[in-house]
């Protein structure tokens, strides 16, 4: 059994804290010193306590859609922020093929006063690994023309304490039906630096590649993308959330079009800097689910522009391809309203 489900959602530390003081704590810490949009004085404390529990709906959504579909192993597609890589060395395409490793996950650290070390024994998790998989998916993309670069230890290089990066260390534990599913870890370069970046059109072409890999495995496999929507922490556009982008995007998951974003980061912009450049790793996601079924639309897209998570938050899920058909709903605008799912 191939690639049959599909589904993407933001990792930020914000979204993983549950006091309003963690949520300052984490907005200060990314934005302090860069000037921030009028809308950031607007989240205040009752709106930051309403999203809350809404964020938590959504992560165990997923949870509850992800154990519904009983994957035998879950294609995580994730960028790295100078995590693992530094700049000695930053492949733009890399699969982890080594054993069983560990990532730390942030749950609740900004939440304490002082907070916690993210780094400490307390947050750190196993994760298992899906060799015979990611040799496969390795060597396919070699036949299928990506010069994917690939790593058989964790050994990071810039964060040691840190281990499997973030997109999937906070993610796994609120959305994964379990630690004892293995993952097949797929990075993708985020970050809008060299101009050999891969663009929107070079991510679908590899979210296909990777589905036509795995198409005749027996393993009952999910794909996920991690990270986005459109924020810069640290950035020029600091606490600023591209809206129209965010709600274009999120409407061609909706509409099964993928063929519309290989426009994505086909030219140069300030806008496609940052985290921003996260939603790669949402296309290749949404690309494999479209190769194995042409069209598919996803089923559920929620979305809230935070800025004081410095993030456009999204979550979609796309129905396992082996389920009914059910009707495309999003819910959320920039008003907190529910939006037209086309």
């Amino acid at each position: 059994m191939p690639i049959l489900m599909a589904a993407a959602s933001s990792h930020a530390p914000s979204l993983f804290q549950s006091t309003f003081e963690g949520w300052e704590r984490m907005h200060h810490r990314l934005n302090d010193g860069h000037p921030q949009p009028p809308e950031t004085e607007l989240e205040n404390e009752q709106l930051i306590g309403e999203r809350m529990p809404r964020i938590k709906a959504n992560f165990a959504r997923m949870k509850r859609e992800y154990a519904k579909f009983k994957p035998d192993v879950i294609i995580t597609v994730l960028g790295d922020q100078r995590e693992w890589f530094d700049g000695s060395n930053i492949p733009n395409l890399l699969v982890y093929t080594g054993p069983d490793t560990w990532t730390v996950h942030n749950t609740g650290q900004m939440d304490e006063d002082p907070p916690a070390d993210p780094y400490s024994e307390r947050f750190r998790y196993p994760l298992r690994v899906d060799q015979d998989l990611a040799k496969q998916v390795l060597n396919g993309l070699l036949e299928q023309g990506f010069d994917a670069a690939f790593t058989t230890e964790m050994g990071p290089q810039s964060q040691p304490g840190r281990g499997v990066p973030h997109g999937v260390g906070n993610v796994v534990p609120h959305a994964h039906p379990s630690l004892d599913v293995p993952i097949v870890p797929v990075f993708v370069n985020v970050d809008d630096g060299p101009p050999v970046i891969m663009n929107g059109e070079r991510c679908v072409a590899l979210g296909r590649a990777i589905a036509k890999i795995v198409e005749h495995s027996p393993k009952r496999i999910l794909i996920t993308g991690s990270g986005g929507m459109s924020h810069d922490p640290r950035g020029l556009r600091s606490g600023w959330v591209d809206e129209p982008q965010d709600h274009w995007f999120g409407q061609q998951l909706l509409d099964g079009n993928v063929e519309a974003l290989k426009s994505m980061f086909s030219f140069r912009s300030e806008l496609f800097k940052g985290g921003g450049g996260e939603l790669r790793t949402w296309i290749v996601a949404a690309a494999a689910i479209d190769y194995m079924k042409p069209g598919h639309r996803a089923s559920w897209f929620d979305y809230m522009p935070a800025r004081k998570v410095t993030t456009g938050c999204g979550w979609v899920t796309w129905p396992a391809i082996d389920e009914p058909a059910t009707k495309p709903k999003a819910t959320r605008s920039r008003k907190e309203e529910p939006v037209a799912a086309g």
